[in-house]
């Protein structure tokens, strides 16, 4: 059996703790500021993998967009090249038929109120308007306009059908010869 005595005097015996008492202290204050930062690093990695969760949902949402955003277009620019396509045939096929786009061009622009076409017939080197006026004053002027646009040479008298004169006016014909091509002169 061991006993301890302690023989200092009263005042002095609680007035200094262990030294195991202070390691213990210490040990428990590093325990709870190691507990303190690792509980901060944890809080902060969750708070930056659910940031980062969100921000590759936003992504992955975007990206959906971009995709449907590529079909739409690729699908207009298929539109589109077909359109030019359109455009580039209509182009060429203006250049070789230049000279008719003129003649339908100053026939459109002679056009008197109250005459319209019915129909049109070329036949070398005629061209024969069938169309209904409302007075034979519309016919003249029309005649008239086609002769000033440069587009033709000669018009004939056309001929007036006034027994053939229905609700919607006089019946005429009107015989034209176009002017060779490369001399037309526009006015």
């Amino acid at each position: 059996m061991i006993v301890k005595l302690d023989l200092r005097p009263e005042s002095e015996k609680n007035v200094r703790p262990p030294k195991t008492r202070k390691i213990g202290l210490l040990m428990f204050c590093m325990l709870l500021i190691f507990t303190g930062v690792v509980c901060f690093v944890w809080f902060s990695m969750v708070v930056d993998i659910m940031s980062l969760n969100t921000n590759i949902s936003s992504l992955n949402e975007r990206n959906d967009e971009y995709r449907t955003i590529k079909v739409k277009l690729e699908a207009e620019l298929r539109r589109l090249a077909q359109q030019e396509a359109v455009y580039v045939s209509s182009l060429s096929i203006m250049h070789q038929d230049l000279p008719t786009i003129e003649v339908f061009d100053s026939i459109d622009r002679s056009l008197a109120r109250g005459v319209t076409l019915v129909s049109m017939t070329l036949s070398q080197p005629e061209l024969k308007l069938n169309g209904v006026a409302n007075t034979e004053d519309n016919i003249v002027t029309t005649t008239r306009s086609l002769l000033d646009s440069g587009t033709f040479s000669t018009a004939q008298v056309p001929v007036v059908n006034r027994t053939d004169m229905g609700p919607e006016g006089l019946r005429f014909t009107l015989s034209l010869a176009p002017l060779e091509i490369g001399r037309v002169n526009r006015k």
